[in-house]
């Protein structure tokens, strides 16, 4: 049942993509409007005119361990007011989480580690309609539930103090299965006050190099506000042969 599952899906693993470097290009008129419930923002806004000449670099790396790069434009020897100083300091912390929150994510479902190698320690289940797999270990509990032609349609993960379930949807592609929506639901466990976290991701992708990679990203985070990211200028790293 797994080596059947496993030959579905993309897997950047066995394409040999190690990573990807890209710019990033907020829409921070929607990201702004989102938060404030939908609010028109003005073109002379003064959070679109401070954000949209900031240059932002992606470094994906599929391993971990990715980074992002923020270049603020000068500001010809003045020092920004201390209101805009910190709305600056909070879209960069937002950015960088949400992008690599973004690809803590994503990588699971296009890495080919969401269809284990092997059964060694798994439990595995059938029902009328759906596979179940569950695992354990080093106090890490992972449940999957796949359709009957083995399409992954739940995902959770309980660790520690923290309970992370996943819906994903896939695009049938020329390369496999292609993860393009994933729903996630994020819950503390037991007494905590961090709140619970809903999210609603798209991946829109393009072919660079002959594998496809993502070129827009469109991240809800619940209550919060939406990141709509364009990535271009994109290249590869591989693996070396």
């Amino acid at each position: 049942m797994l080596a059947r599952a496993s030959k579905l899906y993309y897997s950047t693993k066995a394409a040999g993509l190690e990573g990807f470097d890209c710019d990033v290009h907020p829409d921070w008129r929607t990201l702004f409007s989102t938060a404030d419930n939908g609010v028109a923002v003005a073109d002379n806004d003064l959070r679109l005119v401070t954000m949209n000449p900031v240059k932002i670099t992606l470094h994906a790396r599929m391993g971990g361990g990715s980074t992002v790069d923020w270049q603020p434009p000068a500001n010809a020897g003045k020092e920004p007011d201390p209101d805009t100083a910190t709305m600056v300091d909070r879209m960069h912390e937002a950015t960088e989480q949400t992008l690599k929150g973004f690809l803590q994510f994503w990588t699971p479902f296009v890495d080919g580690s969401v269809v284990p190698a092997t059964a060694d320690g798994l439990k595995i289940t059938r029902a009328p309609a759906e596979w179940t797999i569950h695992g354990e270990q080093n106090g890490t509990q992972v449940t999957e539930v796949f359709s009957n032609e083995m399409v992954l349609q739940h995902f959770s993960v309980v660790m520690g103090a923290m309970s992370i379930k996943f819906d994903p949807s896939y695009e049938n592609t020329e390369k496999g299965l292609l993860v393009n929506r994933f729903d996630a639901h994020i819950e503390p466990r037991g007494q905590s006050s961090v709140p619970v976290q809903e999210m609603h991701v798209r991946v829109v992708y393009a072919t660079i190099d002959g594998l496809p990679i993502p070129s827009r990203l469109i991240v809800e985070v619940v209550g919060t506000g939406t990141f709509n990211m364009a990535l271009d200028g994109c290249h590869t790293l591989r693996a070396s042969k």
